[in-house]
């Protein structure tokens, strides 16, 4: 059994997923949630908590200064 070590524990981003199932009641609506990188693309998934399909509008969330 391998042993993970924090060095070894993917990076996680911060980004805003937004669905675009027509018909779902996220549609259009932006989420801002923590993502952890996968080992095989695309780096970043996601899923609509709503409709349950794929979300591919993942961008990085910008804080105003």
């Amino acid at each position: 059994m391998t042993v993970q070590t924090d060095e070894d524990e993917p990076a996680s981003a911060v980004l805003v997923a937004t669905c675009h199932t027509y018909g779902c009641p996220a549609d259009g609506v932006p989420c801002v949630g923590t993502y952890y990188a996968n080992a095989e693309e695309p780096t970043y998934r996601g899923f609509c908590m709503r409709c349950g399909e794929t979300i591919t509008d993942l961008v990085p969330y910008e804080t105003a200064a």
